[in-house]
């Protein structure tokens, strides 16, 4: 039970020193078959490698008298990973590192394994990471050249810099250049190829695909390889849509249009059929499916009683990419500010205008079904969508564009201003994205998309809010269970969970920086009479099935959280097909509960229709609006005579911090740990993968209660720094055996690293604090995982007797370390940190008023210190 609210409190200012000293750590490293046996093994590739430069020379030169010395990306296949080894690539003339990617992890052999100082050899499996460099034929020879000196001499000195190649060598499984197969695989492109020409091939003349080229340092090699494609491309017969490069994220990308025999090509004869799969300064090709976002199957329906239209005053905190709303929809009428430089709505029709105007209803109103007052900024809107060429009310990121580089427009038009005009607006400070990319689940390398979104979060100081991504196909379970609901609905849940690789993150869903918002089945539409013939899969407040889920990039916990998406229904299954399975297949309509009701734009021109829709859209939707709330807590400040809040700069990421501390598991997790039978050893983990950091609790934001106190504090902390807070202790809880929860919750702009496989840059974190002092236990998220991306949260619960002196502090101190790359002297990394303490109101509802005189005591000591 929660006591009465309480306002946050501030932290105060922390002492800033010297992170402490670590102690040494050893992990298990790497141990390859030793100079004999590579000699064995990658002799004759290295000869390979000099035969394809040579062949590829003959390839290029057509005057004999002007001989092409031709470049390979080449891929260094490495047991482990090796730090710093970009530096030494970049030290060899004519090797130009590109990045780095995570391989399959291996099972040990007698060749490579994994060994530890303490335990011997271990049978854990062996990491695997590619290292792409371009080379010329020079640079491919020295490094024979190297290779052969170790063989021959494995204590041989290395020249200065060079070292590195002594670990390449002795991990190397593989040294290749990076071919065809390598450029589709993972993108789904072939895949994509087939269903097309086996649904529809005899209509096509043409298909589109994305080409990202490598990302060359030098603009004149940039330039080079961008001309190269381009004339692979008009010479096949194709055209070259669009062509785009962001140096920020180091991405060099072209929209093609290819001709249809060049795909019959590469499904019969192999991936190296067409110029286009062959060229050296292409890294993927991928098929460009733009997201496209169907319309209400039936009118929707007018409503009663909705919010009036009004105009909202405020400038705007929040912006919108999506599609164009409806903006004389009575409930939004007067709340908008639409920017709209492309002039979609020129060709937009109303009736197709449901996607924005629903992502704009659920902002400013939330969910209709539960009446709210409007938020009284205004809403900026920039449309990122715009009607199907072809399919009549269906919404669509334009297939001329290449998203990346039109969100990147977008944003920069909004806080920049473009071709000499001002900011659009400038006083944005969260940007929700409910749209992305549908073709391309986050497998091992973080998408274009998502390392926008991180570069943008750091460089202009936003709040992206973002959604994990929908998938829609049927779930199929055996017949056998579908005899009842109860065994449908467990099976349902196994299923789901064991296709979660399938059913992974969608772009932007990946960024590090962004808060991703995956759907619970939830909604304001109340109980429901449910028809013969059809169930309800999911219990209230459990992942909705349509949702997609993590992990994010190196295993970080993504969704962060989960809010409110919609319940589905599903029909009984009548009919199993010939492998004994069945499908459950969602039922919908969106004139009738259950979903989300938002506004909706009407054929018959009425200006008060409403429709309930479902999905991980609606729920990033209402987390932005919870943001806001967020926001405007903040920026009313601390009471008089309490420590002060963090500057406006802090906000950003003090919001997420705040939105992530009142989540959590709840009764989730005992539901899901007996229906999938996880073994206890491993639940937290599984658990993790699943709920993230679980689901908002709106009664727990932006607040604290009589029983439970509030803290926020924020900073900007260079690399090897601490920051110590001490929070006050109540001491109503000192030596009391009384349940108890002490929740901290830290996040971070985290700088990353897009050329490496271990993609932050800097990691910032809080030690979990003493047990002997906390008297409790850690729950929910699992510990190692908290720490892998930019947002760490804690929940510590204990019914021991907490015991400390009166007047006693919690430390919690935050540092700053090195990860992908080393945090230059002079720049920072801004934080934003919540600690809450609480107990039951029946043990004390007082804690709130105990620490906030404490800090009151502080700042008047303070002040008169000052004087």
């Amino acid at each position: 039970m929660t006591g009465e609210p309480r306002p946050l409190l501030g932290m105060g200012v922390p002492e800033i020193g010297s992170r402490a000293p670590q102690p040494a750590s050893v992990p298990p490293a790497v141990r390859g078959p030793g100079h004999r046996r590579q000699g064995e093994r990658l002799t004759t590739q290295f000869q390979e490698l000099v035969d394809a430069f040579d062949s590829r020379r003959a390839q290029l030169t057509i005057d004999p008298s002007e001989e092409v010395d031709p470049e390979l990306v080449l891929v260094f296949d490495l047991a482990g990973t090796i730090e710093d080894f970009r530096n030494a690539i970049d030290k060899v003339e004519g090797l130009e590192f590109l990045a780095e990617v995570l391989g399959e992890d291996d099972d040990p052999d007698d060749d490579f394994y994994l060994f530890s100082q303490s335990e011997g050899r271990l049978e854990d499996q062996v990491k695997r990471s590619l290292s792409l460099a371009f080379s010329n034929s020079e640079a491919a020879g020295q490094l024979v050249r190297l290779f052969d000196a170790w063989r021959a001499d494995p204590d041989m000195e290395f020249a200065r810099g060079l070292a590195r190649f002594r670990s390449a060598f002795e991990q190397l499984r593989s040294i290749r250049p990076w071919g065809p197969s390598d450029r589709v695989r993972e993108t789904g492109l072939l895949n994509q190829w087939r269903e097309r020409l086996d649904v529809a091939g005899q209509f096509i003349s043409t298909v589109r695909v994305e080409v990202e080229l490598w990302y060359r340092k030098e603009a004149a090699a940039r330039l080079k390889a961008e001309e190269h494609v381009v004339d692979i491309v008009t010479s096949s017969g194709g055209e070259v849509v669009r062509v785009a490069q962001i140096a920020g994220i180091a991405y060099h990308a072209l929209l093609v249009e290819m001709p249809v025999q060049q795909v019959v090509s590469v499904l019969e004869r192999g991936a190296s059929a067409i110029d286009l799969l062959t060229a050296d300064a292409v890294m993927f090709v991928s098929p460009s499916a733009p997201m496209t976002v169907a319309p209400a199957t039936i009118e929707p329906v007018s409503a009663e009683r909705l919010p009036e239209a009004g105009e909202s005053t405020g400038l705007p905190r929040i912006a919108l990419f999506d599609g164009l709303p409806f903006a004389n929809h009575q409930t939004l009428s007067g709340r908008l500010v639409i920017d709209d430089p492309d002039e979609f709505s020129r060709d937009y029709s109303v009736a197709s205008r449901h996607h924005g105007t629903a992502m704009a209803s659920l902002i400013l109103h939330g969910d209709l079904s539960a009446r709210s007052d409007p938020l009284q900024r205004k809403l900026y809107v920039r449309p990122l969508l715009r009607p199907h060429e072809f399919i009549a009310g269906h919404e669509q990121v334009p297939d001329s564009e290449l998203l990346p580089d039109l969100l990147h427009r977008a944003i920069l038009r909004m806080v920049e201003g473009d071709g000499g005009r001002a900011p659009t607006a400038p006083s944005v400070r969260i940007v929700n994205l409910s749209i992305g990319v549908e073709s391309r689940a986050l497998v091992r390398r973080m998408s274009p998309l998502g390392r926008l979104l991180d570069w943008l979060a750091v460089d202009y100081n936003l709040l992206f809010i973002v959604s994990a991504g929908n998938h829609s196909s049927p779930i199929r379970i055996p017949a056998a269970a579908a005899e009842d609901e109860e065994t449908a609905r467990e099976e349902a849940h196994r299923v789901a969970r064991a296709l979660t690789r399938l059913r992974g993150l969608l772009p932007p869903g990946d960024a590090l920086n962004a808060l991703t918002v995956g759907a619970i089945h939830s909604d304001e539409s109340g109980e429901l009479a449910i028809p013969d013939g059809v169930w309800d899969l999911t219990l209230p407040g459990m992942p909705a099935h349509y949702g997609a889920v993590g992990p994010g990039v190196g295993r970080s916990i993504k969704p962060d959280i989960y809010h409110s998406g919609g319940r589905v229904l599903y029909s009984r299954p009548v009919a199993s097909d010939a492998e004994g399975l069945v499908e459950l297949v969602a039922r919908h309509s969106p004139a009738s509960p259950p979903g989300t009701q938002v506004a909706a734009p009407s054929r018959q021109g009425g200006n008060n229709s409403v429709a309930y829709t479902y999905g991980t859209s609606n729920a990033t939707a209402l987390v932005s609006r919870e943001a806001s709330a967020v926001f405007d807590v903040l920026e009313a400040g601390a009471d008089p005579g309490d420590p002060e809040f963090p500057d406006a700069l802090y906000h950003p990421v003090l919001a997420k911090a705040l939105l992530v501390h009142a989540s959590s598991w709840g009764e989730r997790a005992i539901h899901l740990k007996r229906v999938l039978g996880m073994d206890p050893q491993r639940a937290r983990r599984e658990l993790t993968a699943i709920l993230g950091y679980g689901a908002i609790d709106r009664s727990r934001l932006g607040a604290g209660a009589t029983n439970r106190a509030v803290l926020v504090a924020g900073g900007s902390i260079e690399r090897d720094q601490r920051h110590s807070y001490s929070i006050p202790l109540p001491s109503s809880l000192r030596a009391r055996p009384e349940w108890h929860r002490i929740t901290l919750t830290l996040a971070y702009m985290a700088p990353t690293v897009g050329q490496l496989s271990r993609y932050r840059g800097t990691k910032v974190f809080f030690d979990t604090p003493d047990e002997r002092l906390t008297a409790g236990k850690r729950i929910e998220a699992e510990h190692h995982a908290v720490r892998r991306g930019s947002c760490q949260h804690e929940i510590i619960e204990g019914e021991r007797a907490m015991a400390f002196v009166a007047g006693g502090a919690l430390p919690i101190n935050v540092d700053c370390m090195r990860d992908g790359q080393t945090l230059r002297r002079g720049n920072s990394v801004r934080y934003g940190i919540v600690v809450s303490i609480e107990t039951r109101v029946e043990t004390s509802t007082t804690i709130h008023d105990e620490i906030r005189a404490t800090l009151r005591q502080r700042v008047a000591s303070q002040l008169r210190e000052r004087v």
